[in-house]
């Protein structure tokens, strides 16, 4: 009897043309991550009937459910497929490199997602997945990773891959000191932290009649755009956009040789914080934001992710 061993696991992703279906002829691609908490759970209803003696009688069961995360590196090659995942299929110029310019668009593709256990056999495929968010932590002395919330139909198990050959790509990563900062239009020196969270904000209650309880479907719901940023306090400039409400913009760069990604939050407003006294030693001040569009131009979205690489196309 051998155990599973998590360094023996893998993902690989596919693209659906048809909700929940997995394609005829399958493009899996061998993802590199660092952990994966998807997986299927059904719920058990205990009966309140009544049958003349104490014992309860069999429960019932309930609709399936398919969420969890997963965390991947931030690499120069392979993120660029979760980025399809999060907000659809790129506008892509150049002659190499190429610029891939992810954002906000009227749906977001569903995916086949496998979680393989190969050294003891067990694949666990789940079908009807969409990327509910994203999460990205940036700055300190930590691996550059970012966390991909998921919910999904239906999960099948099997004792081969969907996909025998899959597309595996160079794994090289960008990391927290290639990163630069710019706030208001100008360069931030002074930043310490900046979380960005993406969300799509899937309806995950379309369970139907005759569907065996799994998800029909997972329309997209209003994007919501959050995050907070922390930054050295030597003035009052960002604290006044916070206590005045002022109209600002972030974005943060990661440049690796000819290789860059850039997440840009093109309107937000700051929430008030003032800055604490709490220690002899430097103060931070650390401010939470909500980002939006009103009148973005030329970018006309809430959130840009622009992806500068060797691949031709995703």
């Amino acid at each position: 009897m051998t155990q599973a061993k998590g360094s023996k696991g893998q993902i690989l992703i596919d693209f659906e043309t048809t909700y929940g279906s997995t394609p005829d002829v399958p493009e899996g691609k061998l993802c590199p991550f660092n952990s994966s908490a998807l997986k299927s759970t059904r719920n058990q209803i205990e009966s309140a009937t009544i049958t003349g003696r104490r014992d309860p009688v069999e429960p019932s069961d309930g609709n399936i459910d398919v969420s969890g995360s997963i965390t991947v590196p931030v690499d120069i090659l392979n993120f660029g497929n979760w980025l399809k995942a999060l907000l659809g299929d790129p506008v892509t110029t150049g002659t190499g490199p190429y610029t891939h310019t992810f954002q906000v668009g009227d749906d977001v593709p569903s995916l086949v997602i496998e979680q393989g256990f190969t050294d003891i056999g067990q694949f666990f495929l789940f079908n009807g997945c969409k990327i509910d968010s994203m999460s990205i932590d940036i700055g300190g002395d930590n691996e550059l990773t970012a966390d991909f919330g998921i919910i999904g139909a239906k999960e099948t198990l099997a004792a081969a891959s969907f996909d025998a050959a899959p597309d595996e790509l160079a794994l090289t990563k960008f990391q927290n000191f290639q990163a630069a900062v710019t706030e208001g239009g100008s360069p931030l020196a002074i930043a310490h932290n900046l979380k960005m969270t993406f969300a799509n904000n899937l309806d995950t209650g379309s369970y139907v009649i005759g569907g065996g309880g799994i998800r029909g479907a997972l329309p997209e719901g209003i994007v919501s755009v959050s995050g907070s940023l922390e930054a050295m306090f030597e003035d009052a400039a960002l604290l006044d956009k916070a206590i005045n409400s002022t109209e600002s913009s972030l974005a943060a760069t990661f440049t690796s040789g000819t290789n860059s990604l850039e997440f840009t939050i093109n309107e937000l407003k700051y929430k008030r914080n003032s800055p604490e006294l709490s220690g002899p030693e430097g103060i931070w001040i650390s401010l939470e934001f909500t980002g939006y569009f009103q009148d973005a131009s030329p970018d006309e979205t809430c959130f840009k992710a622009v992806l500068i690489n060797s691949r031709e196309t995703y």
